[in-house]
């Protein structure tokens, strides 16, 4: 075999391997972007409750109290085992959405606390305010 020959077979190796890797590459990448985009879309929704929680509410949007233990914190989520919510959910325990789980970093896991929503049902609440009990 020729020496141009080797080269070219090498060449042409290296080429497909290129290709099949960008390819590999690719479908995670393109992947990441449409998360990322699900991501921005479920930010700004939150960035919105947050601005008409600011406000006062929105048409349609109900406030709720209740009593509990916190269970865990996290930069979004607090998890409370609370009481029954009347006309909202029955006792058990749930991961309410916060605008910015900072705003309660006076509490702690254990603490029995009273607690406000506020949204338009069980599958859309957020957690606006924490009282220590």
């Amino acid at each position: 075999m020729r020496a141009w020959h080797v080269v070219l077979l090498l060449n042409l190796a290296l080429a497909i391997g290129l290709l099949v890797g960008y390819g590999a590459w690719g479908r995670p990448l393109r992947a990441l972007e449409t998360d990322y985009r699900d991501l921005q879309k479920q930010v700004g929704e939150l960035e919105r409750q947050r601005e008409a929680s600011l406000a006062g509410g929105a048409p349609g949007q109900q406030q709720w109290e209740g009593h509990g233990v916190i269970r865990a914190i996290h930069p979004r989520l607090i998890l409370l085992s609370h009481e029954e919510i009347a006309d909202l959910l029955p006792a058990r325990t749930t991961g309410f959405r916060v605008i910015e789980a900072s705003a309660f970093s006076a509490y702690h896991v254990g603490d029995t606390v009273r607690f406000w929503l506020q949204g338009t049902g069980p599958d859309n609440t957020i957690l606006v305010k924490l009282e220590g009990e």
